[in-house]
Order: C-alpha cells, then structure tokens, then sequence
C-alpha cells in the first residue's frame, strides 16, 4: 500500500459548510477547524500522492480563506462558479468533480481513490471508481455524511478522528475521552463476540478481519475512531481481546490475529460431608460457570469452582456544581462556540460586527456579505478581527434567531440567505442580551438549584453584574416552561 498511487478529490464546499456548521463535539476537545496538512498526511500513509485537487466557488470568503494552505500543500485549486436559479443556488461542484474524477480514470494511472465530502450525489460515481477496481477511500465530516457513503468505500474515516489522530503529538496524547473509552469498550465486547463466532483456532489475517468488522460491526469503522494510526496498534491496545503475531508465510508483512479466553479465576470450596462425594466433573452451566471435583482437604472433599473474572464496579462520583467545578465544565462546553468569555472583548466584537448588520426593513444581507464587508476590520481598540472569529460570531447570531429571512432564500444554504435584523434585535444591547441568553441556555443544567449560586456562577462565567445575570437566568427559564408545555 505504501507503494500505491493515490489521486485525491475534494468537495471543498461541503468540507467546509460541514466543519462550520458541525455542532455535536465534545467538550473536552478543541473546536474542529479545516486543517490541509493533516489531511494531507493521511492520504499520504495510503501511498503515493500523484493528484491532487480542490472544488469550490473560489470567490466566497469561507473557502478563499484556504487557498494559500492548498497551495503549500501542492493540492490544485479547481474553480467553478455557483449560479442561482430562481430561489436555489445551483453550484456545479458536484458535476465539475465528478467529470474530472471519471477523466482521470483513463487518462491516469492510479490505484487509490480518495473523495474527501460526505455528498451522497457521488454514490454514482464511486459505483463507477469501484467498477474499475480501484481502492475507495472516503472522508467526511460525520454530521454531513451520507449513512450510504461508507458501504461503498474500502476505508471510510470521520474528519474529527482524523483531524484529532493526524493532530501534534500532546493532542493525540491526551488520552481517551469519556465516551471514546465507552465506545471503545463496546467496541471490543462486539469484537470479541465477532472472533468467537467466525474465527477458529488457526485465527484469521488482519486485511481479513478489518473488512469484516465493516460488514459485520459497522459499515463506517476505522481505528481512527479511538485514536490510532495503525490497525494494528488498536488490537495492540487490546490484549484482553485478541492477541496478534506478524506472518512469515505467504502473507509476509500482515498480521494473524487470535482470540484470547476471557480469564478464569479457581475458587476452592468446601462441600459438607453430607454432600454427594462424586469425583466427576460437572457439566458447565449455562453462565460459564464449571464445577471439578479436587482433593480432599483435611479429609473434607473440595470443589474447585471456574468462572469467569467479574470486574469491580468502579465507584460513583457524584459531581456537585462547585465554582470550580462548574466553571472547568462550563468553559469547555462553551469553547465549541468560539464565543469569547471575557466580557470587554466580546462586547468589543460584537459591536463591530452590529455597525454591518442589515436594520433597514427594506434590505437583506447574506452572511457571506457581512463577511466580506467585516473582512480584516479592526475593533475600537485596534485588533484586527480575524475571518474565523467573525464566522462563529455570525453563526452563534444566526442560531439566536436573531434575523428575519428572505423568504425567497429558505431552501438555500445559510451563508446564502438574505437576512436582516428582527425588530426587537435592532438595539445593540438588545443584541448582546440575546446572545448571552444562547450562553447560558448552553450551561443551564450545569448550574446549582439555590437561585442566588445560579446568579453567581453565571456572573463569573460571563463576567456581568448581579442584575444582568439575574435577566438572563428569567429569560432562559421562560423559554424552558414553554419549550416543556409545547412538549406536551
């Protein structure tokens, strides 16, 4: 495989409208950005990378950003314009790619085929890529992708996993995570079930059992899920599981992969005399457990009783809403909102940002547009605003239902709708007022019962007074009584 020659094709568009708009993170990670180069180390462990190429509307300010980085890293810009008809933005992305992808086919020679976006209109392609027999390699943001996309590729990877295992080296040594220890758990209870009933004694070859985990286990698997480079680095990490040792057959420079026994553990127990004295074994029961008959201990017979090792539960830790507490939990769930906590300086950008927005009620601006006008403005203090800053200010407006839409651009993407300031949005302090609702609606169910701490940790989180925190904890109680009645 090191030796193969991969051509790589990129929907930039949806890379990016899919890492903008990807809310579910975790917490404790750092909020997911476009990264060329480790996308670039990637691809370049499959092989050699001999094509290279990114599709966009070069001329809107969430891609253009990332033009330089594209070029540094050797990959083709391929520029094709976004039209509208009617109400709908037909972008010919799609189609430009695809042309090329097939082109490509003939006229070079390549062995793997990698299509970063997560658009089910390539299904008809990669069915053509497949045809030709070539390897099929996807990635994609796993918010945006298509449930039919990993059936059709050799490998299929989340652009988080590979954003955080191809990340510096302190990020990828961080440790699991809760949930990924979780699913990595599940995991190997699916895997060891998996090796009980399909493999023997003789084992089974890894580039055997990797396909066969996507078949019978998750059609979207790949080790960067828990963090790992290699395949065979995960069943490394499991000895309890499975146990590996490189061929030296045929298959020179793959692995043959065991089942391990779960461990038994030998408790020894005295049966009284009257008990049946018996010295054969007993069936095993149904659970695991077997019964053997041993040697008399003091003239007593003795039993020796196998069964599966029961793991101690762990203790339960109850967490409390401390200060400190709270404020390490409510930092990192509000991290992924790119919102700025320090109260001067997020004051400071959005009133920048309100000096472009749309009030009039006769006009209507596109995200894209107030981008490009805010585009390397600098705030009152003088600090350039940079376009990501910008970008997640906008987006955390827009989630706020701030804006009326044009009607006419529903059915478009939302960096492409008309949009204009509701009414009683139009007073910058208003404004503010509103997102920092969006702030603590965020952090509610982390907060104490006692309604003066809820006052006090929201004025240390947000750094307002009592008065404003006391206005916002109302406003975010109300909208949870009626989103509850409208439960009902």
């Amino acid at each position: 495989m090191a030796n193969d020659r991969v051509a790589m094709f990129i929907d930039f568009e949806n890379l990016v409208y899919g890492v903008e708009n990807n809310d579910a993170v975790r917490n404790e990670e750092p909020d997911l950005d476009v990264d060329i180069q480790r996308l670039v180390r990637f691809v370049r462990d499959e092989g050699r990378l001999v094509m290279a190429r990114a599709y966009a509307d070069w001329s809107r300010a969430s891609v253009r950003q990332h033009q330089r980085e594209l070029y540094v890293q050797g990959i083709e810009t391929v520029h094709v314009f976004g039209r509208r008809y009617g109400n709908e933005v037909k972008n010919s992305v799609d189609v430009a790619l695809a042309v090329d992808a097939v082109r490509s086919l003939y006229e070079r020679q390549f062995d793997t085929f990698v299509l970063i976006s997560g658009d089910r209109d390539f299904l008809p392609l990669l069915r053509v890529v497949r045809e030709q027999g070539h390897r099929i390699i996807g990635v994609s943001v796993r918010e945006s992708a298509s449930k039919d996309l990993p059936n059709l590729c050799d490998r299929f990877v989340y652009y988080r996993d590979l954003w955080r295992t191809y990340g510096p080296e302190e990020q990828r040594d961080r440790g699991p995570s809760e949930v990924e220890f979780r699913d990595l758990a599940l995991f190997k209870e699916q895997l060891r079930a998996l090796l009980g009933e399909e493999v023997g004694a003789g084992g089974i070859l890894g580039a055997t059992l990797k396909p066969m985990i996507r078949n019978r286990i998750d059609p979207g698997f790949d080790e960067t899920q828990f963090g790992f480079l290699k395949f065979s680095k995960m069943l490394e990490a499991m000895p309890d599981v499975v146990r590996f040792e490189y061929t030296s057959d045929v298959h020179g420079g793959d692995i043959r992969v065991f089942a391990v026994d779960e461990p038994r553990v030998d408790l020894p127990i005295t049966r009284a005399a009257s008990d049946s004295e018996t010295d054969e074994p007993t069936e095993p029961s149904q659970n695991g457990v077997s019964v053997t008959a041993a040697a008399p201990v003091n003239g007593d017979p003795v039993v020796v009783v196998s069964t599966p090792t029961i793991p101690r539960p762990q203790p339960i830790r109850v967490w409390e809403p401390t200060p400190e507490a709270f404020g390490s939990r409510a930092r990192a769930r509000l991290a992924r909102t790119g919102l700025h906590l320090d109260q001067p300086r997020r004051a400071e950008i959005l009133a920048t940002i309100y000096a472009e927005l749309p009030l009039a009620d006769d006009g209507y601006r596109t995200q894209a547009e107030i981008l490009e006008r805010l585009e390397g403005r600098a705030t009152a203090s003088g600090v350039e605003l940079e376009h990501a800053t910008l970008r997640r200010y906008l987006w955390a407006l827009y989630q706020s239902w701030i804006f009326d839409i044009n009607p006419q651009d529903r059915g478009l993407d939302h960096l492409e709708r008309g949009l204009r300031v509701k009414p009683e949005y139009r007073d910058l302090d208003r404004l503010r007022l509103r997102l920092e609702q969006s702030l603590v609606y965020k952090v509610y169910e982390l907060l104490p019962d006692n309604d003066e701490d809820k006052r006090a940790r929201i004025r240390d989180l947000l750094e307002i007074d009592d008065s404003r925190a006391r206005e916002l904890l109302d406003r975010v109680e109300d909208y949870r009584r009626t989103q509850q009645l409208r439960g009902r």
